[in-house]
């Protein structure tokens, strides 16, 4: 039985909890500390769909120079509410076996295992870049994301999981075309950045 990282909402969310994407230091050290504080590992079939519980996602976006990783859920994907999205995030839960200790480097070791189980990458390096939250999806309310820039040496890749993940490397205005298509998190994070999707977020 697998069991995944996660924190009860109530500990995990403020007063004012977060919405979207955020990239502010003190924003991702304070909820890195919520989880290092809170985290615990429950059974995944326990918590899958029970919105008082956050499962911890690490979640990886792609760089090879300034060209981005993205692809289309396949029809094996765990999250049958985002198959047939595009995305731009790679990544998945963080288990046991990713370290002694609930923290920082435990969500880095989970997010480049997942990586490396997902799709052959040409040397990934990441780091963390921000976090986000989006209680008004659906899959976004029992989850919590650690999002992570991950850059590569070149824009070679391979899949392992035929239909869970088939990408490629584009430049950006060109994934950005495929803005309103993308699931929740990756347009937080497409608007985000310079180009169409600028300041632009789901709905």
């Amino acid at each position: 039985m697998e069991t995944i990282l996660v924190v009860p909402r109530a500990l995990l969310l403020p007063e004012q909890p977060l919405h979207g994407f955020s990239t502010d230091p003190e924003v991702m050290a304070a909820f890195l500390a919520r989880v290092a504080a809170h985290g615990r590992f429950l059974a995944r079939d326990l918590v899958e769909h029970d919105e008082e519980w956050k499962q911890i996602v690490p979640y990886g976006v792609v760089w090879a120079g300034e060209r981005l990783f993205h692809f289309r859920r396949g029809p094996g994907g765990e999250e049958a509410g985002l198959r047939g999205c595009w995305s731009i995030g790679l990544g998945g839960h963080v288990n046991p076996r990713d370290g002694d200790a609930i923290g920082a480097a435990m969500l880095e070791r989970a997010l480049l295992r997942e990586l490396a189980e997902e799709v052959a990458l040409d040397s990934p390096r990441a780091v963390l870049w921000g976090v986000l939250n989006d209680d008004a999806d659906p899959v976004g309310r029992r989850h919590f994301g650690f999002v992570y820039r991950v850059d590569v040496r070149s824009p070679k890749s391979a899949s392992h999981e035929r239909r869970k993940v088939q990408g490629r490397f584009a430049p950006l205005e060109s994934v950005q075309r495929r803005f309103e298509a993308m699931e929740s998190w990756s347009r937080w994070i497409l608007g985000s950045l310079p180009g169409e999707g600028i300041n632009r977020g789901p709905g």
